[in-house]
């Protein structure tokens, strides 16, 4: 049910944004701003030593992906980055797989842990 009201709402926020896109009132998209900030935090923050837990930033990184631009194959790349640094993280775990398996998005039936056991299979975390 969550998931329901947070699409709705990105599909209000994304008409809105249209609107006043085409209305001249809108320059620069608050949502490529936080998108540029989202990711800028994630590399810079994910060698650096510290208590933070730095799968947040690509977890906030991939859900801007996902549900604002999406950019399906970047959320699935970040949140595979967020899950190497964190793979115990059931918020990061769960939003992941609606990433995968809700037919809003990828609609495939393949988990979690089958899609992060092939990408480290492919080397590719």
């Amino acid at each position: 049910q969550d998931w329901e009201e947070i699409k709705d709402y990105g599909r209000r926020a994304k008409f809105q944004e249209k609107r006043r896109k085409e209305s001249g009132r809108l320059v620069n998209s608050a949502y490529s701003i936080a998108s540029a900030a989202f990711y800028l935090q994630a590399v810079s923050n994910e060698d650096v030593p510290g208590g933070i837990d730095k799968s947040e930033n690509w977890h906030n990184y991939a859900m801007c992906q996902m549900l604002v631009h999406h950019d399906l194959p970047c959320a699935r790349r970040s949140f595979l980055r967020a899950l190497k640094l964190n793979p115990h993280n059931k918020t990061l775990i769960s939003n992941f797989n609606v990433l995968l398996q809700d037919e809003d998005y990828l609609g495939l039936s393949t988990t979690v842990h089958e899609e992060y056991r092939q990408a480290l299979s492919r080397k590719f975390v």
